[in-house]
């Protein structure tokens, strides 16, 4: 089924996935359309189903409305998905790939009553070179870290890392490898040569406008380490 609204915003659901193009979108609606859509056998069980979220889309949401569908398979495809962290008592995880289009993730500031996420992304691309964006609002520091015994990258909210202003985040960004480069001598915080400790490396990113918050950009290839992931 494709709805097309009067300002050509597109939704496209299909027994398996829905995609999203070419507008503003709120969730709970998007949810409503789907279930309306869908056949009756297929809607008392989408524990799995995809939310993809292409050119030029804009999709707001928060976490108490995200908590139902976070088994969900989501990919942006150029878009631009929206998180409030309003859900309290919820700790959601949530699988996102990054498609050659890249896209951007926000995340809204953190709110009095508000949940835990843990994002999941995967590269679609495997030079991992999409046009990529996280923006973490109301953040005036934010800490990224990259494990090379694990080979895994965290954003975000970390523990352990002393980092009181990091205090504002309450998402993490989890991908496999080293896509932002974060292996470089100038971010290494223990271990060394001749020694059998894997080092962990940390780099801290700074706002001068706490409303806009932190923004990260992936590194196109040129730019990442030659460390291998």
């Amino acid at each position: 089924m494709k709805m097309v609204t009067d300002n050509g915003h597109s939704l496209v659901v299909s027994t398996d996935e829905t995609a999203v193009r070419d507008g503003f979108f709120i969730w709970g609606n998007v949810i409503e359309i789907v279930k309306r859509s869908l056949p009756l056998s297929r809607r008392s069980d989408l524990s799995s189903y995809r939310f993809i979220i292409g050119p030029r889309a804009w999709v707001r949401t928060n976490l108490f409305d995200l908590a139902r569908w976070s088994s969900w398979e989501y990919v942006l495809q150029g878009g631009t998905l929206e998180i409030d962290s309003f859900g309290p008592l919820q700790v959601l995880w949530l699988h996102l790939i990054i498609d050659q289009a890249g896209g951007e993730i926000i995340f809204g500031p953190k709110h009095s009553e508000a949940g835990l996420i843990l994002i999941d992304i995967t590269f679609g691309s495997l030079d991992r070179a999409a046009p990529f964006s996280l923006v973490f609002r109301g953040n005036e520091t934010l800490t990224a870290s990259y494990d090379s015994d694990t080979r895994i990258t965290l954003v975000g909210l970390l523990a352990g890392c002393g980092a009181e202003r990091d205090c504002a985040a309450w998402a993490v960004v989890r991908c496999d490898g080293d896509p932002y480069g974060l292996s470089r001598p100038e971010n290494w915080q223990q271990g060394g040569e001749g020694t059998d400790t894997f080092p962990l490396f940390l780099k801290r990113y700074r706002t001068q406008t706490p409303e806009n918050g932190v923004v990260i950009h992936l590194p196109t290839r040129t730019q990442q380490t030659g460390r291998p992931d």
